[in-house]
């Protein structure tokens, strides 16, 4: 029988899932799999109404990459 492999499944899931995280590093590490899984972290970023840097320490250059997909984003806490 063979195993179910996640670059199987839809972009719009991998998203779901990706919302779901909130380690900002984990993030940028899942964008940096394959281009299926960028595109799905990008997405998951816009959806997102809030994000929270706080007690981050990332450089410019990430925050700003995963700040530039977040379209709804109605609130940032640095």
């Amino acid at each position: 029988m063979k195993r179910p492999r996640l670059t199987c499944l839809p972009i719009d899931l991998l998203a779901h899932i990706f919302a779901l995280i909130t380690c900002f590093k984990d993030l940028a590490q899942a964008s940096g799999v394959c281009r299926k899984w960028k595109q799905a972290v990008k997405q998951s970023m816009a959806r997102r109404e809030r994000l929270s840097f706080a007690g981050w320490k990332m450089d410019d250059d990430s925050t700003t990459r995963l700040v530039l997909h977040a379209y709804n984003l109605k609130e940032l806490d640095m």
